[in-house]
């Protein structure tokens, strides 16, 4: 039998008890001198166990959600963009104007649609690289090419506002929220499976101590027992606390989820 097989939420079942000196349990553990002087370091134990439980963001989904709304904004309006460029440079009667709207399009997309394949944080970049590149002649031409009641530097600077917010956003979603870590729960767990155990081998050194193996080691070695049944049952063991992978980078030739970017 094992310790770490139990849930946390069995080890604070079982310490609960311990710590409470009202409870006839921790009454018959600070009466015995081995077992009392670790008493304060299972109190500790048991109450970081309690504190460092790693916490589900409840603004974390909201957040997502906000953040693929804006990608999908992004890439629409950058397809849309770069086909109105397609559109000016094949309608265009004179070789300069074509070559105009050549130089336009290479200056806003150098890279042409794989800008949408890049991450988050790139994409906002590129976006405000592109403007920068742009020249007071290249914006009046940009806005004497009407849309209906749009112009396409009307688009283009949707394009970098909506790209500025891409940004802020993602920034914003992938700041460590200040709970506690999933390394620090284990090491919770870990510390307070090295003092129950401790207190387990303190109570099997002292003699006369059947009413410490009946009414406080003989409930917790029933909850080992389940546990380890527990380990044949698929889905019924609490998986310890880890890191989550992450996601790998999109090839360039196609557009990668929202998730990954």
């Amino acid at each position: 039998m094992a310790l770490k097989r139990l849930t946390s939420g069995e080890m604070i079942h079982t310490t609960q008890t311990w710590v409470d000196p009202k409870h006839r349990h921790q009454q018959l553990l600070s009466a015995v001198a081995e077992v009392a002087v670790l008493l304060n370091h299972l109190e500790r134990a048991h109450q970081a166990l309690l504190t460092l439980q790693p916490v589900t963001d409840p603004s974390a989904a909201g957040r997502a959600r906000a953040l693929e709304d804006l990608a999908a904004q992004h890439d629409d309006l950058v397809r849309a963009i770069y086909a109105l460029f397609q559109v000016q440079i094949h309608l265009a009667q004179q070789f300069s104007d074509r070559q105009s709207w050549l130089r336009l399009r290479d200056a806003v997309f150098p890279e042409g649609l794989t800008v949408i394949t890049r991450s988050y944080a790139d994409e906002a970049g590129q976006a405000a690289l592109a403007m920068a590149r742009l020249s007071a002649d290249d914006k009046d031409q940009l806005k004497a090419a009407t849309l209906g009641k749009d112009s396409m530097w009307g688009l283009l600077e949707r394009y970098g506002q909506v790209a500025q917010k891409l940004g802020e956003a993602a920034t914003a979603h992938y700041t460590p929220t200040v709970n506690p870590r999933r390394a620090d729960a284990a090491d919770a767990r870990n510390q307070w499976i090295r003092v129950v155990n401790a207190v387990l081998a303190s109570i099997d050194m002292v003699p006369h101590n059947e009413e410490l193996l009946r009414e406080v080691v003989a409930p917790l070695r029933e909850v080992e027992r389940r546990a380890d049944r527990r380990r044949t049952v698929p889905g019924e063991s609490e998986p310890a606390p880890s890191l989550a992978p992450t996601p790998a980078s999109a090839p360039a030739e196609t557009t990668p989820p929202p998730s990954e970017r």
